[in-house]
């Protein structure tokens, strides 16, 4: 969950675990996420998901 400091705008995400690494969306998940932070919380159209960068 996201959110601004003064609670104006939030983003809330959630991923079901899958205990199959073959089946797993966390890499999807995680550029899914950070492009709607972005769009959200910066105001910018963010890049496609498959050209996000990885998270720190």
């Amino acid at each position: 969950m996201y959110s601004t400091p003064d609670g104006s705008k939030t983003l809330t995400a959630s991923l079901t675990h899958v205990d199959d690494a073959a089946m797993s969306l966390a890499e999807t998940f995680q550029k899914a996420t950070q492009r709607l932070v972005k769009e959200v919380f910066y105001g910018r159209q963010a890049e496609s998901a498959d050209a996000a960068e990885p998270a720190q």
